[in-house]
């Protein structure tokens, strides 16, 4: 949700006016239930914890803060040849 509220980020705070303030309290949700684990009416407790190891929160979340980097980093370099007149084409056409 990182990579939505900066989309929204130059609207402003509020979603009325087309800000972030969704994307950011979705994300905030979703790292609250990451940090605190499953609870009793979850997946994990009705498999007796099969797939919960301490070692894949960490992971999870380094690899979801890398893919969310690349994610922003490849947007402000595609809104910064965009306002320097040089945008590139997200996707390739081909003619038949």
């Amino acid at each position: 949700m990182a990579g939505a509220a900066a989309v929204h980020l130059p609207n402003g705070f509020f979603a009325q006016a087309g800000g972030y303030e969704y994307a950011a309290t979705l994300g905030l949700a979703a790292a609250g239930l990451a940090i605190t684990g499953p609870g009793r009416l979850s997946l994990d407790h009705a498999l007796s914890h099969v797939f919960d190891r301490g070692w894949m929160v960490p992971a999870a979340l380094g690899v979801t803060a890398a893919a969310t980097a690349a994610v922003i980093g490849a947007r402000n370099c595609r809104v910064r040849a965009k306002t320097e007149g040089k945008q590139e084409a997200l996707f390739e056409e081909f003619e038949d």
